[in-house]
Order: structure tokens, then C-alpha cells, then sequence
């Protein structure tokens, strides 16, 4: 229950549900009536406030306002009392919560036992019908696919945009996590939670996905679905995020939960040990949260004077760190794309992947990056230092990184898809 409890006390929803619209954003809702609503059911919004399902959320938001829709979220809330009254309250409805994200209407909806990995989106199908109304058109975008259990409850079309398949996407978490009544239920729960995902992906007019690997991933659940599976990569700003001037500074970088298994931080820990012993000064930055055993394995490091831990940055500031950096490192066992990956292409640095599946789609050995071949430790150093030592095939990446951000991953590149996403689901 420790995950659950920290998430709801550390999010901001329990208070954002209490905050009045602004009034520009009141007199926007009423010059929207005559639009057609879209509706983006997403749990990311609940958990985190940035990520690469958090953007793909706002840019299809973008895209959507920008073809004449009225974009909004559905999310769960994660108030702690919120969700132990409602599921103690044997089916009473709490009032649904609205607030504002990133300019736009967000409907928050409690949902029983939301730390579960098959949290599904309990949502009372009464109160997602008032929510959505007669002409929603209905997208998901998340990393559990789960996501769109409340379109299917109401029997209404819908597309989905997922960041992975069910059990790709939490069997790290769920393994790794002690014994006790979450991984039970997790464990126990998976065979349904893999039927429901089946069910979602059937019934969705349309499948985005973010990479070829997470593609191969849905058809291997059902090869019939290929026709209107596709690959839409996320999309970064490359205008915010491109690349600053002058030379980077002799430091490697991560970013992403420190505490996630998935993230296997262990290995890069392992590496750099290997790497700063043959080249001297090189420095490590990891930005992201993590927890108390997070801190006493970096504290334990041999070279942890030569780490930096920012457990809470800017967007600003975690551009800074892109620009300055040798290169960004993605040690994970699974991802689904790897935003920060591409994050770091839009400004011009190089990436060093291990083979987790999606950073396959946009790193390229030799030219934007260097993609291992294992997860070993001593091939990863080996790129690293590498990759210090020939400051000419590092310009030359990050030319290269910039050019392929720029073409394939901005947002004007994936708009038609993300516009075909919104068709397919209001036809």
C-alpha cells in the first residue's frame, strides 16, 4: 500500500480538483460549445506531470484543438480520502472532480484501489456518461491500456494510443515489488487484466503505437489486428528542446525514476563505476525520484563524488542538463518508446540505449547514438568511454540526432496520424 499512500499524498489532484476555473478559461469553454468534444482518458495525468504519455496527451490535445475539436481529460483522482471513501462506501458516487491541466478541462473520477496494477479505470459508468455526453469522440492515450475500459463499459467507438502492452508495461514493477497484498493481487489479477487488454484492442477503431518493438508486442496478442495498428512515434518540441551552444561538459546523463525496476539504474550505476576509472573527470547526472534505497546505493558508490542526484528539476533546467551532456543513457529492461531519448536527439546529444525495445526506432549506432547489443556492464562503459574520447564522432551524432528529431519525431511530422487517430474514432 506504501506506493499508493505516497502518490496520493505527494499529488497535487486532491487540491487541483478544488481550484476554480479561470475566468478566460470559462468564457473558452463557452466559444468551444459548438465544437465537438474529445475526450483523452489517461491515467498518467493522476500519477505524474510529465513523461512521454503526459506529452503525447497534450500534443494530440494540440492537434485536436487545432482541427475544431474541444479536447478534454478523464483521469482518475488519486485523493487518498476520496478513494477509500468511495470504496467503503459500497457504490455511493462521489461528486466527480473538475480541475485545469496545461489549459485544459480535466474530469477527474475516483477509482477504486487506483495503486493496483489492475486498477482499470473503475470508473461509476453513470458518471463517465454525463462526463462524455452524446458526441464525445473518445481517445486513449496512456501506458496501460486500461485506459479505455471506460468507452468500452459504454459500448462507445474509440482509438487508443498506448505506450505498451499490459504485462510489458508493469511486470518489472510487479515482480520485483516484496510479497504482500499488492503483488497477490497483481499476480492473481494478470490473466484478467490480459483478457480485458485483448478485449480493448479488438474493439478499438484504431491502434497508435509508439515504435515498431511495442507494434510487434500488440500483434503477437493478435495478428488480425495489423491492418489498423500503426506506429506514431511521440513528438517532442524542437523548439523548445534543440540543441545549445558550445561544448558539452564531460558528464553523462539519466533521467527517469531512479526507483523503478524497470529503469534498471543498477546497471548504469555499474558501468560508470568501469567508465570513470578510465576516464578521468567524467561525471554522472541522474535526475528523477527515488527513494531511501536509492540514496544509500549512491552513497555506497565507489565514484560518488563524481554523481549528482536532482530529484526534482525544471523543464528548463532538465534541457540544460540535455544540452550539457556528453551523452543521455537509457539502461532500462523495457521501453516502450523512451521520451527522454528523444528528448535528447531534439537537442542534439547522443543517446546510449541498451536493447529495451523502442530507443531501437531512433537510435542508431554510429549516428544517433550507440544501441548495445547486450545489458552488460562492460559494453555499456565501453560506449561511454568511447564516446568521451572521439569528440569529432560525437559531433557528428549529435548533427545527425538533430536532423532525425527534426524530421521524424517534431509534431508537425506525426499530426496526420494523430488527425487519422481522431477520424477513425469519430466516424
Amino acid at each position: 500500500m506504501r506506493g499508493w499512500v505516497s502518490y496520493a499524498l505527494r499529488g497535487d489532484f486532491g487540491r487541483a480538483g478544488r481550484i476554480a476555473f479561470p475566468r478566460e478559461f470559462r468564457e473558452n469553454r463557452a466559444v468551444m460549445a459548438g465544437e465537438r468534444p474529445l475526450c483523452i482518458s489517461t491515467l498518467d495525468l493522476a500519477f505524474f506531470r510529465q513523461g512521454g504519455n503526459v506529452t503525447k496527451a497534450l500534443a494530440l490535445a494540440r492537434v485536436a484543438a487545432r482541427a475544431g475539436y474541444a479536447p478534454f481529460f478523464l483521469t482518475p483522482s488519486v485523493d487518498l480520502h476520496h478513494t477509500v471513501r468511495r470504496t467503503l462506501s459500497g457504490g455511493t458516487r462521489p461528486a466527480t472532480r473538475e480541475s485545469v491541466f496545461a489549459g485544459y478541462r480535466c474530469v477527474q473520477m475516483a477509482a477504486r484501489f487506483p495503486e493496483f496494477e489492475f486498477r482499470a479505470h473503475f470508473f461509476d459508468p453513470v458518471r463517465v456518461r454525463k462526463a462524455l455526453g452524446e458526441r464525445a469522440v473518445c481517445v486513449m492515450v496512456s501506458g496501460n491500456n486500461h485506459a479505455a475500459r471506460p468507452f468500452l463499459d459504454l459500448g462507445r467507438a474509440f482509438s487508443m494510443w498506448p505506450g505498451s502492452t499490459f504485462w510489458e508495461d508493469c511486470r518489472h514493477r510487479v515482480l520485483a515489488a516484496p510479497w504482500g497484498p499488492r503483488k497477490v493481487l497483481d499476480l492473481i489479477t494478470r490473466p484478467w487484466s490480459e483478457r480485458l487488454e485483448r478485449r480493448l484492442f479488438a474493439s478499438a477503431r484504431k491502434v497508435a503505437v509508439d515504435t515498431r518493438y511495442t507494434r510487434d508486442c500488440v500483434l503477437r496478442l493478435d495478428a488480425s489486428w495489423a491492418p489498423k495498428t500503426t506506429v506514431v512515434p511521440v513528438p517532442v518540441d524542437t523548439d523548445h528542446y534543440r540543441p545549445g551552444e558550445g561544448n558539452p561538459e564531460p558528464q553523462i546523463l539519466f533521467i527517469g525514476r531512479l526507483s523503478d525496476p524497470r529503469k534498471n539504474l543498477g546497471l548504469l550505476l555499474d558501468a560508470f563505476a568501469l567508465a570513470a576509472s578510465r576516464a578521468p573527470g567524467l561525471r554522472l547526472a541522474l535526475i528523477g525520484s527515488g527513494d531511501e534505497s536509492v540514496a544509500a546505493r549512491l552513497a555506497g558508490h565507489p565514484c560518488a563524488e563524481r554523481i549528482a542526484w536532482l530529484s526534482d528539476v525544471t523543464e528548463e533546467q532538465k534541457i540544460r542538463h540535455l544540452r550539457a551532456s556528453l551523452a543521455l543513457i537509457i539502461p532500462s529492461h523495457q521501453e516502450g518508446f523512451g521520451i527522454t531519448g528523444a528528448e535528447a536527439l531534439a537537442c542534439g546529444t547522443p543517446v546510449i540505449s541498451t536493447p529495451c525495445g523502442g530507443p531501437s526506432d531512433y537510435v542508431f549506432s554510429g549516428q544517433t547514438g550507440i544501441l548495445l547489443k547486450s545489458f552488460e556492464a562492460t559494453e555499456m562503459s565501453e560506449a561511454i568511454v568511447n564516446l568521451t574520447k572521439d569528440a569529432e564522432a560525437r559531433r557528428r551524432m549529435a548533427r545527425e540526432a538533430r536532423a532525425f528529431a527534426e524530421a521524424r519525431l517534431s509534431e508537425n511530422a506525426v499530426a496526420p496520424e494523430l488527425c487519422n487517430l481522431i477520424e477513425a474514432a469519430a466516424a
